[in-house]
């Protein structure tokens, strides 16, 4: 009795920190002991099979375009500071050309790839176009010290100060047809842009945001596959004749010939000790659907996403949950928006972007002329109206209580207030109709 005690206790007893702690209970569970050299390890193999999931489950397609699109959206606005207006909308029309080409590519490539490279090309006479590169084509292989602090890991060089300088990249990326192995060409980081989330301090590049889910959204779809089969077999109904002495169970024909056909209202005489039995196809659906739904809502938590969002299952969702859940995911939309698009992407591009073209001459060269060009902010997409009256009604309080601005409002619906001001100036001095007299 001492002895199943003393089990017992040692079961239930805590103490200290368990996830510390040893135990049966953590042998085999995962551990990052150098998280930036594991990160690197896996990025291949997770980008590979993210690719895989994006193409060919309706499940991983479904995340890599809502995070995308919530990245990127319809596109974002330029709205350069310059205090010119015609300027500032010659700024605005020619930098949005620029990028709307490739914003929804990159935000795919970020989401899929965990990484996007975009190369600034300058031809010549000062011809400036973003490339949009694979994450491959920067070499993952080249690794290497280069002496004096000084290194290359996965194809991205460091100084002595740990600052990136350099990128090496790959003529071709890896895949392309007719494409010929040759060494990396050293591209200077003014050069580069490298946009990722970065998970741990000192991380390099960049994960496959589906990594937390791709195990299970491999086994979810083959789960889905399975059962979609085990439906369509178990709907092929079959009869089992149970005949003890071998007489056919009424179930012969005249020419000898056995007749089980199905037919409506048909009556058999079946004799003594035989029967007919039938498979009963679908049973344990209800559950296993229901299953599927719950590893569908691991699979929504584990890559940021709302169930409804994921599946678009609508059926369970009401206004209050739907609206919280759209709140959370737009929270986090937001600070990817922010710390991703804009600060890797939008404003470096910007500043290489008007560098380049005063440095053809197209823009002022003078330094306080060039520091109006310089100067800008960046409009993101807007967020569709859940509730249009509600939401406009409270705008429209918090203007007036002075906890808003205008242009904090119109920022918030992806509008540019000046170009607002303008159409709503049109709108004003359009004439109107003349009545048609009766």
């Amino acid at each position: 009795m001492a002895f199943l005690f003393n089990i017992i206790e040692r079961l239930f007893k805590r103490s200290g920190i368990e996830a510390g702690g040893g135990g049966d209970r953590w042998k085999g569970a995962a551990v990052l002991t150098a998280p930036q050299q594991q990160t690197l390890a896996a990025r291949g193999a997770s980008k590979a099979r993210a690719a895989a999931l994006y193409l060919n489950t309706a499940l991983g397609n479904r995340i890599v375009e809502c995070l995308a699109s919530a990245l990127v959206g319809k596109g974002w606005q330029a709205r350069p500071q310059h205090p010119d207006p015609a300027e500032r909308r010659a700024l605005s029309e020619a930098f949005e050309a620029v990028t709307r080409p490739i914003m929804l590519p990159l935000a795919r490539g970020v989401v899929r790839d965990g990484e996007a490279f975009v190369q600034l090309v300058v031809g010549e006479g000062g011809t400036f176009r973003p490339k949009l590169l694979a994450a491959d084509q920067i070499d993952p292989s080249l690794t290497r010290d280069l002496g004096n602090g000084a290194r290359i890991v996965a194809g991205i060089e460091f100084d002595a100060a740990d600052q990136v300088v350099a990128y090496h990249v790959l003529r071709d990326a890896p895949g392309t047809p007719f494409a010929t192995y040759s060494a990396a060409v050293r591209v200077p980081a003014q050069d580069m842009l490298h946009i990722f989330d970065t998970l741990f301090p000192g991380q390099v590049r960049g994960l496959s945001w589906l990594t937390p889910v791709l195990l299970k959204l491999r086994d979810r779809d083959e789960a889905s596959d399975a059962m979609l089969m085990q439906l369509k077999v178990a709907s092929l109904i079959t009869g089992f004749i149970h005949d003890p002495d071998g007489s056919a169970a009424g179930f012969a024909a005249e020419d000898g010939t056995m007749n089980v056909a199905l037919e409506p209202g048909a009556m058999r005489i079946l004799p003594t000790g035989a029967d007919v039995t039938f498979s009963q196809p679908g049973q344990g659906l209800a559950q296993a659907i229901e299953f599927l739904r719950a590893q569908d809502r691991e699979i929504a938590a584990g890559v940021g996403l709302t169930f409804e969002a994921l599946t678009g299952d609508l059926g369970e969702a009401n206004y209050s949950s739907a609206r919280v859940g759209m709140l959370e995911f737009r929270r986090r939309a937001e600070a990817m928006q922010q710390n991703l698009i804009e600060a890797q992407f939008l404003r470096p591009l910007w500043k290489r972007w008007t560098d380049v073209r005063a440095l053809a001459g197209e823009l002022p060269v003078t330094p306080t002329d060039l520091a109006d060009y310089h100067a800008v902010r960046f409009v993101a997409p807007g967020w569709a109206w859940v509730d249009p009256q509600n939401e406009v009604t409270a705008d429209v309080a918090a203007i007036a209580a002075g906890l808003k601005s205008r242009e904090e409002v119109v920022a918030g619906r992806g509008r540019d207030i000046d170009e607002l001001d303008e159409e709503r100036a049109r709108d004003t001095m359009r004439p109107q109709a003349a009545e048609v007299p009766a």
